[in-house]
């Protein structure tokens, strides 16, 4: 087994390090495939200590799935005050980051099967998400207007999870270029990266609208 050193205090930084841990084995073997034991091995537990993190190989499985299991990821940060601008630049650069382990996720979700509820909180979370980027865009750019601000949030959305929907592996620097590309065209200039705290604080995590 291998030695599982922390680099988080908080269970849900710990629950991030797991799911890294076992992505690997999920991609090998499948949702059906992955059994709880190479899952502990991965994780460098026994599989009771796997579950005070996760309750169930289900939820392990889609934990990257906030909107379905948002009790695993605890109450949002609190938003930093920042330009909408920095806002958006540090999302571009927390969707490039996290967006592997999101395809993983849907790509599990599809073998395992969703219940039309939980289908329904995916695409309800995903037009919150929308709402909220359509109206970081019209703060950084006075000149879009509300339809085109949300048309840019959508185009935004679908880059990142496109490769979920194409069954491809996301590569991490062409979606970030993409991302920026399509905020240029809609003249959104973005700053520099930030790093992954201001990312989570000014976003309240990816795709984690609640």
């Amino acid at each position: 087994m291998a030695r599982l050193e922390w680099r988080s205090d908080d269970v849900v930084g710990r629950r991030h390090e797991l799911y890294a841990r076992a992505a690997p084995v999920f991609r090998m073997n499948g949702y059906a495939g992955t059994t709880l034991k190479a899952l502990a091995l991965a994780c460098g537990l026994s599989i009771p200590a796997l579950y005070t993190y996760f309750p169930s190989k289900r939820a392990f499985a889609l934990f990257p799935l906030m909107a379905l299991y948002p009790e695993l990821h605890g109450p949002p940060p609190v938003p930093e005050v920042a330009s909408p601008q920095s806002v958006l630049a540090t999302w571009v650069e927390l969707a490039a980051r996290e967006m592997p382990n999101y395809v993983l996720a849907m790509r599990l979700a599809q073998e395992a099967g969703l219940r039309p509820d939980e289908r329904r909180r995916l695409e309800t979370n995903l037009a919150e998400h929308a709402t909220l980027l359509g109206g970081l865009a019209r703060q950084a750019a006075p000149h879009l207007d509300e339809r085109t601000a949300r048309e840019l949030a959508w185009g935004m959305i679908f880059l990142a999870v496109a490769p979920s929907l194409a069954g491809a592996e996301a590569e991490r620097d062409r979606l970030r270029g993409q991302l920026r590309a399509l905020l240029r065209g809609y003249g959104v200039s973005l700053p520099g990266p930030t790093n992954r705290q201001t990312a989570l604080a000014s976003t309240a995590d990816f795709f984690g609208i609640r």
